[in-house]
């Protein structure tokens, strides 16, 4: 008789614990006013809440738009890239192409994700839009990209 009670709280709780994604900026200002009914409060948060809005093409393109002729032209080519790092370790790779901006772990294996420019096909071509390098027992298996 305890258990059957157990199973619809259970749901109920679960059902509550669900969020809210806010895709824009009018109706996260809505629902900071709704809460807190303190406009000022949602102005400064919405201030420090623009850039979680965006979304990961919306800052790429920023990126790219801050780009300099000369920083486009001091990319490393995509070829380069593949062909110096495999076999190398984590300290080469971060002196050769600098900190991943995230890394995540499966596995032997560990993938250091660049998502700013990094690196371009050939010289007069667009920053790819994401490098993965690929490590395996602490040296690099091998460099993926996503073409831009």
């Amino acid at each position: 008789m305890k258990q059957s009670l157990v199973i619809p709280i259970l749901l109920v709780s679960l059902q509550c614990a669900k969020t809210v994604q806010v895709k824009n900026q009018e109706n996260l200002f809505e629902n900071c006013m709704k809460t807190f009914q303190d406009e000022q409060k949602c102005k400064e948060f919405m201030s420090n809440s623009v850039k979680d809005i965006q979304t990961d093409e919306e800052k790429r393109e920023e990126d790219l738009a801050k780009l300099t002729q000369e920083q486009l032209a001091g990319l490393k080519l995509r070829k380069e890239i593949k062909d110096t790092l495999p076999g190398k370790n984590g300290i080469f790779v971060k002196e050769f192409i600098g900190v991943p901006d995230e890394i995540k772990r499966g596995g032997d294996r560990e993938y250091w994700i660049y998502k700013r420019p990094i690196c371009k096909f050939d010289g007069e071509s667009l920053p790819d839009k994401e490098i993965t390098v690929i490590f395996r027992r602490s040296f690099v298996e091998r460099v993926e990209h996503k073409k831009p």
